[in-house]
């Protein structure tokens, strides 16, 4: 049975909650980045999307992070939670390393959403950090990475009041689920999560 948000979750369950979906420029409709933006809306969220760009150097990278959400900050007024679609990033053009970019970008993303919004309003924030579907390329070392940085973080910035979790897709794990999962995480009872692992992947052989 697929879950969804909107039928699992109480109705306004994200009212006045910001939140800002980094995902590829060029992720589109069924992604996760997508369903994620729909669900955390018609839960009454208030949502912006972040489009993240490879560049050439990673100075321009982090720069062009930040001006994207920098325009989500000034669209949304506040920032209370960022999600990063990392699946999407693997598409992103100019990757010589696909699984380096992926995980540079969740950074880039997830560096510029504490640095201009998080830590100067000292409110705290939630970070969830979506891994690449089981079987895609990569997605076992891209989930494992992304686990460290949200274990990483949640210790470095438990005492912002920041709270990080990584999520690793199961093959059949659909966009909804996974939308579905991340509005429960930004919910009030997502604040008992931090630093771990959401594995929707089944027993590992």
């Amino acid at each position: 049975m697929t879950l969804d948000a909107t039928k699992l979750l109480r109705p306004g369950l994200l009212d006045g909650v910001t939140v800002a979906v980094a995902a590829a420029s060029e992720a589109g409709t069924g992604t996760a980045a997508a369903a994620v933006r729909d669900a955390a809306s018609e839960l009454g969220g208030a949502v912006a999307a972040v489009a993240l760009v490879k560049q050439e150097g990673v100075a321009v990278e982090e720069q062009a992070a930040e001006a994207a959400l920098v325009e989500a900050l000034a669209e949304l007024g506040s920032l209370d939670a960022l999600v990063v679609d990392c699946a999407s990033l693997f598409a992103l053009p100019l990757a010589s390393d696909a699984l380096v970019t992926c995980l540079a970008s969740a950074w880039n993303a997830t560096r510029a959403a504490a640095t201009q919004a998080f830590l100067p309003a000292q409110s705290g924030g939630r970070i969830v950090l979506l891994a690449p579907p089981a079987g895609r390329e990569c997605a076992g070392p891209a989930a494992a990475g992304l686990e460290n940085l949200a274990r990483t973080l949640s210790i470095e910035w438990a005492r912002h009041g920041i709270t990080t979790v990584a999520v690793a897709p199961g093959a059949e794990t659909s966009a909804v689920e996974l939308a579905t999962l991340a509005c429960y995480l930004l919910s009030p009872a997502g604040a008992y999560f931090s630093g771990c692992l959401m594995d929707l992947r089944g027993p590992m052989s």
